[in-house]
């Protein structure tokens, strides 16, 4: 019984802790295009808001991780020569107070 009890009173205390996360995206550029990711790009975020990097640490978010995404792929029409646009995927996450 003790057992039962310790493990809910973790869950119950973890569950009043957790943080918030959101997935961030950054403008897509073409694939001929160097799309780096500095700490000035602005970035769209369902929760957080248009902000740059800097912006969201102001906040009191903390990137999670990152990642080049492919956004859109298709077929150049006159020498069908494949073509893709990235752009960043930023998981960032904050802790709740």
């Amino acid at each position: 019984m003790r057992r039962v009890t310790a493990l809910l009173l973790m869950l119950a205390s973890s569950a009043a802790t957790a943080g918030e996360a959101d997935i961030c995206y950054s403008p897509a550029a073409s694939s001929e295009a160097p799309n780096k990711l500095t700490a000035s790009m602005a970035l769209d975020c369902p929760l957080a808001g248009h902000r740059s990097l800097s912006q969201l640490a102001q906040a009191g978010w903390s990137v999670a991780s990152a990642q080049p995404v492919v956004v859109d792929y298709s077929a150049d029409a006159a020498t069908h020569t494949p073509r893709s646009a990235t752009a960043w995927m930023v998981v960032v996450q904050k802790e709740a107070r």
